[in-house]
């Protein structure tokens, strides 16, 4: 650092100020402004016993772009293949084997299998849109990330946190050494629509704080130096240190001093995660984005009762958005995430952790043709893998059939005549319901809880 005034302090850029206080971090626990409540909590049915109950944990994957249902459905593959403008790889063992339960082997397939076999996993094969033959990234995700399909509207996760609170389920941490309750709502993909507060009036600590995976802790400084480099020899001031006095020469009380002085706190807790021990026998795959970010999760609910959802969406805004080259990078793909899925899973087992879930799905699916440029357009039916929970959801395993409609460029699964069949809204439904709310349908449009999955 360099440019001392008299009495020997360096004058610092905003950008040395952001980077040295962690501001990726800070983002998430500043106070935003405040506005009138948006829900009507009077209508809202509660029920504490449920709540209490479950105790459940929820880690939501958001697939950004629009999965293909393929993996967890190759049922019509066949007739698909042959009205396709290209046929599909069938008979090669190394692009598309088949599983018993039509699963797509390569894509994830073989690790399904496993997971359905222990009764750690229900797939549904026919959450398929009815509203309106909507396809677009932003409104489908904002419309999903809501829990409706009308414009407008907090998030799923804000208005959980914003019930929660009203109702007495979640209640104000006291002090610095209540850091757990602090962290409720965690993110781990920065902002997204799951967390928008619309016109709700959220306490701070309701707000997601973001969590990073292994060295990458949003809340540190982004360079040791902050805190090794010496500015005063006779009082060893550091960098860091003075960053810390000109927040509190500036900042002199209320919220935004006290997110300052939560920084420090939120750092040595998220290096705590981090440096935790898994338990005897438990692995994650290396070299696995997704489950990276899932040791991390996994770490947090299990050291950490009082973090209730965590948003890890899926690396890469759009990353399943596969109009071309499909088959080699869609294949991988799922592959690693339900690998780390199933390592997940293992972990909370292993920590003796019934009540924790895994939810999975995207905002559409995927035309299933296998187009000119070897990859697939958008659809409107996809699938919902959803995991774990046993001491709240049933074990259905694989639930509803689907058909094939179209033809060229046009070719669609939809739910098969009599088949079960729900849109996205009704994965906000159940999670509303999984915290003891009884009557979702409110605020998801009439939309239901998914059927039978909850005990």
């Amino acid at each position: 650092m360099r440019d001392y005034d008299q009495r020997g302090e360096a004058h610092f850029t905003r950008r040395h100020f952001l980077r040295g206080l962690g501001a990726l971090g800070m983002a998430s626990v500043l106070p935003l402004s405040l506005k009138s409540a948006d829900l009507d909590y009077d209508a809202i049915e509660f029920d504490p016993g449920i709540y209490e109950a479950n105790n459940a944990q929820t880690i939501i994957v958001y697939l950004y772009g629009g999965p293909s249902e393929l993996a967890g459905n190759l049922s019509n593959i066949e007739e698909i293949s042959e009205k396709s403008q290209n046929p599909y790889p069938l008979g090669n063992d190394r692009y598309m084997r088949v599983t018993e339960h039509n699963l797509w082997g390569n894509a994830g397939g073989d690790v399904m299998e496993r997971l359905l076999a222990s009764g750690d996993m229900n797939l549904f094969r026919t959450c398929y849109r009815s509203v309106d033959d909507l396809k677009s990234h932003g409104e489908c995700t904002s419309q999903a990330q809501r829990g409706r399909y009308r414009e407008g509207g907090a998030g799923v996760i804000a208005n959980l946190a914003a019930i929660l609170y009203r109702k007495g389920a979640v209640g104000t941490p006291e002090g610095s050494d209540d850091i757990g309750k602090s962290i409720p709502f965690v993110t781990m993909e920065g902002e997204s629509t799951f967390f928008v507060e619309d016109d709700l009036n959220l306490e701070a600590f309701l707000k997601p704080v973001a969590f990073g995976t292994g060295s990458d802790n949003p809340y540190a400084r982004s360079s040791a130096a902050y805190d090794n480099r010496i500015l005063d020899n006779e009082s060893n001031l550091t960098v860091g240190r003075y960053l810390d006095r000109l927040s509190y020469r500036h900042i002199s009380r209320g919220k935004v001093r006290e997110s300052f002085e939560r920084r420090t706190t939120l750092e040595a807790f998220a290096d705590e995660i981090d440096s935790v021990t898994l338990p005897e026998g438990v692995s994650y795959p290396e070299n696995n984005v997704f489950a990276e970010r899932l040791k991390t999760a996994m770490n947090l609910l299990i050291k950490n009762e009082h973090t209730k959802v965590v948003s890890m969406g899926s690396p890469g805004l759009g990353g399943w958005d596969d109009h071309s080259n499909a088959i080699d990078r869609y294949t991988r793909r799922m592959t690693q995430l339900m690998e780390a899925i199933e390592a997940g899973l293992a972990h909370a087992k292993a920590a003796d952790r019934s009540n924790i879930n895994i939810v999975v799905f995207g905002e559409f699916g995927r035309n299933v043709n296998y187009n000119n440029s070897l990859g697939w357009d958008h659809g409107n039916n996809q699938n919902v893998y959803w995991f774990g929970g046993r001491d709240y959801m049933n074990h259905l395993g694989i639930v509803g059939e689907t058909t094939v409609t179209g033809g060229g460029g046009r070719i669609y699964t939809r739910p098969a005549p009599g088949s079960y069949t729900f849109q996205v809204f009704s994965v906000a439904a159940t999670l509303y319901r999984l915290y003891g709310i009884t009557n979702p349908e409110i605020l998801t449009d009439g939309n239901p809880v998914i059927r039978d999955l909850l005990a």
